[in-house]
């Protein structure tokens, strides 16, 4: 029987592959928000964001060391040199490489089947009671923007309320504390569950899709090498319908 015996120089060429893959793969620091369930659940270190972000890294090697700040502070942190990265955090001045469409929010008016509300655009919902999250009439469109914005007083409309957290405003809504939910469906979907055994979560409801497209969010990195390995990934993930099993993963 015949046996390969590599070369010295084989070997050394062999070892170097490696360490070259080796050397290339990083541990990268990210940073995301807080208190955004399904999407960041900071106790446990999971959640929708996480996951995407963590298994489109590992698509050329690199781990995911995970820090949280409050939303409005991502972009700091990036500028700051403290992390590598962060997520759903908007760069208008085009400073960073961005992955437009990291995550991806379906946005809808959600009433009770029974109240029968029949609501087309955004100007429908005015003679209702109204709770979306904190700062929604920035993120909704002109027309929202119009009838719910604070006025000089940085009061809300009467009858509009929003929430930082997003427990609360579906809590709110379950509870019929008021006629409209405007929310993300998966978050809704995630709440819906979580609440199943303090509210009566059954009543049939209605989506009202009337915010056209869906919204989405950028993730942002320094390195543009880092970048493009987190874009390949994020594509694989897509293309092998994984991006959506994780989606479906929370909000089923």
């Amino acid at each position: 029987m015949l046996f390969f015996r590599p070369s010295i120089e084989c070997l050394l060429i062999i070892t170097l592959m490696v360490f070259s893959a080796v050397s290339h793969s990083q541990e990268l620091i990210v940073g995301f928000g807080k208190n955004k369930a399904p999407f960041v659940i900071e106790e446990s270190g999971q959640g929708l964001e996480i996951d995407i972000f963590r298994e489109a890294l590992a698509y050329k090697g690199h781990t995911l060391s995970v820090v949280h700040v409050d939303n409005k502070g991502l972009l700091n942190l990036l500028s700051s040199g403290r992390v590598d990265a962060v997520a759903t955090a908007r760069d208008s001045q085009n400073h960073y490489c961005a992955i437009d469409k990291f995550i991806e929010f379906e946005n809808v008016a959600i009433s009770f089947k029974d109240a029968n509300l029949k609501l087309k655009t955004a100007d429908d919902l005015k003679p209702y009671i109204i709770v979306a999250w904190e700062n929604a009439y920035q993120d909704l469109g002109p027309e929202f923007h119009e009838l719910f914005k604070p006025n000089a007083n940085n009061d809300l409309p009467k009858g509009y309320f929003e929430h930082r957290n997003q427990e609360a405003q579906n809590t709110m809504f379950w509870a019929g504390r008021v006629d409209v939910i405007v929310v993300d469906t998966t978050i809704f979907a995630w709440h819906r569950k979580q609440l199943s055994s303090q509210l009566p979560i059954d009543r049939p409801v209605v989506y009202h899709r009337i915010f056209g497209e869906k919204t989405y969010f950028p993730a942002l990195f320094k390195d543009e090498k880092l970048c493009d390995d987190f874009s390949a990934g994020l594509a694989n993930l897509k293309a092998e319908k994984r991006y959506r099993q994780l989606y479906q993963k929370y909000s089923h």
